[in-house]
């Protein structure tokens, strides 16, 4: 394969991945607001999707590293900043376009960590909860348990 056929391949991988990286943004997203309404039917299925497309994002990843390292042995280089785009067309676009996915990366960690947050928020609610509800169970079982029937030790002489 030739080095500009390497590059074309090299960026319809990126755009493919920028296409799913803005999926993935678009369903970090939905997470957010289903964490707020805590749906959490939702939020499963908004979880099973986003690993469908993280999978593929995987493979293309695997693909792009693989025609990368074809790349860089056949130029001799270490890093993509070190070819200078004026002598091999393309690679000026490339560098965009990966700059473009590192940027929805950069959307989806913050959202994450956002919702991150939420859900430590709503796992500490859930405990609180929980414990009110022991404490209202003890309690409840303390009214209502049957009062034992107790019987004297002592014996009345008196008669």
């Amino acid at each position: 394969m030739k080095i500009e056929e390497i590059i074309n391949y090299l960026q319809r991988l990126s755009d493919a991945k920028f296409v799913l990286m803005e999926n993935l943004l678009k369903i970090t997203g939905e997470q957010h607001r289903a964490l707020e309404k805590e749906d959490w039917e939702v939020m499963d299925n908004l979880i099973q999707q986003k690993q469908k497309i993280m999978d593929k994002i995987d493979l293309l990843d695997k693909e792009f590293i693989e025609k990368y390292d074809i790349l860089k042995k056949d130029l001799g280089i270490k890093e993509l900043q070190e070819i200078d785009p004026e002598k091999l067309p393309g690679v000026e676009e490339l560098k965009k376009k990966i700059n473009r996915i590192l940027e929805v990366v950069k959307k989806i960690q913050e959202l994450d960590q956002e919702n991150t947050q939420k859900i430590k928020k709503n796992i500490t609610k859930a405990k609180e909860n929980l414990k009110t509800i022991k404490t209202g169970r003890k309690a409840f079982e303390g009214y209502n348990s049957s009062y034992r029937e107790t019987y004297s030790i002592f014996f009345d002489k008196k008669k």
